[in-house]
Order: C-alpha cells, then structure tokens, then sequence
C-alpha cells in the first residue's frame, strides 16, 4: 500500500468534511465515508439510522470486533481498490485515527468551524436524530468530543481549515493546501 496516496479528514459534526470530501472527489481521490459502515450494518439490522443509534452501534462493533474496527474496513477497501488516491471522512475516535496513521502513512486535515455554523448546517440538513436547539446542539457536540476523545483527535491533525465561510472559501483553501500535500 506504499503507492497509495490518502488524505484523512477530522472534524465535529457539520464542520465542512464531506464538502472537503467533494473537493478531493473533483482531484481524483476516491471517498471512503466511515458512516456509511454504520448506516450498512444498520440496515442489516433493520433499524432507521440516527446519530444516537450510531454511537451505539459503533460501541457494540467494538467490543466485537475491537477497537479500530470501522477503519480497518476502510483500509481493506483501499487495500483492495486499484485506485490510487482515498479521502477518508470523518474518522472521529482518537485509537482509530491513531491507527489509520500507522497503518496508511496518510495525511490528516481538521475542518472546523464555529459551533453556530455547524449548528445551523446541521439544521439545513434535516437529517433525523439532531438537535432541535442550539443549546441541545452544543450539549450533544459536547458529548460526542468526549466520546470519541476528540480533543486527542484534533492533535494528530497535520494540517487545519476553517470553513465558517462556505463551500467556495473551504475549496478555496484546500486548493492553496493541496500543493503542500505533495500528491499529483
């Protein structure tokens, strides 16, 4: 897997990661989305996804199956994809990016913005299980920082962006970081 180029993004809920993601879609990278492991078994199970459910599901898989479970599903994906470029979105626990570091030499960047920004994308997105109040919002972003040890997460980060202003200021920037990356 020495050839393969992959880019890993962290961040709270509704910072800008699958719009990152969609950045480094149009450069040729294919996207891995750690969720959709967990919306899979969900549907196995039969059971409608919500944000509640998954933390649930991921504690369960995890005492099964071990601590990085969900990324070693993705390296096996790349391990087994002729593709030579991954973004990876929305690694989240601390062991599991910890892990995928090791295991894939790849790059971390942090998206962020503002809890109100997030707060209000979340709202747009209508998704059933979010909050319904700011207040609640930042109760529950609160609660999945300690879960998922976010704060050690953000530390492994080799690169940050903050993406209060949009989808042209985020693409903007990861364009200016692209070069740094090193990938053609």
């Amino acid at each position: 897997m020495k050839s393969k180029k992959v880019i890993a993004l962290i961040g709270p809920i509704a910072s800008g990661k699958g719009t990152a993601a969609d950045f480094f879609s149009k450069k040729g990278f294919k996207q891995i989305t750690m969720s959709n492991f967990l919306r899979t078994e969900a549907r196995k199970r039969k059971v409608k996804p919500d944000r509640k459910y998954f933390r649930k599901l991921q504690a369960e898989l995890r005492k099964e199956f071990g601590p990085n479970i969900l990324v070693e599903k993705a390296i096996e994906k790349i391990k087994n994809s002729k593709e030579e470029k991954f973004v990876i979105d929305g690694l989240r626990d601390y062991r599991e990016a910890k892990f995928a570091k090791r295991k894939l030499k790849l790059k971390i960047i942090f998206i962020d913005a503002s809890p109100y920004v997030r707060y209000q994308r979340q709202k747009q997105r209508a998704r059933h299980g979010f909050s319904d109040t700011y207040q609640e919002f930042l109760h529950e972003d609160a609660r999945e920082n300690a879960i998922f040890d976010f704060h050690k997460t953000m530390k492994l980060a080799d690169f940050r962006v903050f993406s209060d202003g949009g989808r042209e200021d985020l693409h903007k920037q990861l364009a200016k970081l692209y070069g740094k990356l090193g990938i053609k």
